[in-house]
């Protein structure tokens, strides 16, 4: 029986990608290299379908594509990854916790600053030489990594 290939816009509907992501992951080796078809389009199997699910799912639960690859690439070689990903998850569980916790310090500090602005507003506290003294006054120092993430994902988003 021959097999039902895919084209790379019906591909990226059903899984809710853009072309791009999926021209992406093929170059980055999650994704095996296209077939062609007799337009020169780029045709998928179905198996496809299912890795591109499996790699959107691990990227919600916070894996980056380097992890997703190595788990990838131990099930190509015909090996049981679910112990490297408990190993992943062990670690992405850490992870969690510290940004929960810079969040919580962040979110004290948000409130302390939300609740004083009224009385900085009132005293013009903000005319002198500093940018914002409001943000220059916190002595809370956000990780490159937990603001990064926070940022990029907000603006991702929009």
């Amino acid at each position: 029986m021959k097999e039902k290939y895919i084209l790379i816009g019906e591909i990226a509907r059903q899984v809710g990608v853009n072309r791009k992501t999926i021209r992406y992951y093929e170059e980055f080796n999650l994704l095996p290299k296209s077939k062609r078809g007799e337009n020169n389009y780029r045709v998928y199997s179905q198996d496809t379908v299912k890795r591109l699910s499996f790699i959107k799912k691990a990227q919600g639960l916070g894996f980056t594509l380097s992890e997703i690859k190595e788990v990838l690439i131990l099930r190509d070689r015909g090996f049981t990854p679910c112990n490297h990903v408990q190993d992943l998850l062990r670690q992405r569980l850490v992870d969690v916790e510290q940004k929960l916790a810079e969040l919580t310090i962040i979110k004290r500090e948000l409130k302390k600053l939300k609740s004083e602005w009224a009385k900085m507003r009132t005293v013009q506290d903000d005319k002198g030489g500093g940018i914002c003294p409001q943000i220059e006054k916190v002595k809370f120092q956000p990780t490159k990594k937990s603001t990064r993430s926070l940022y990029y994902r907000k603006l991702r988003r929009k």
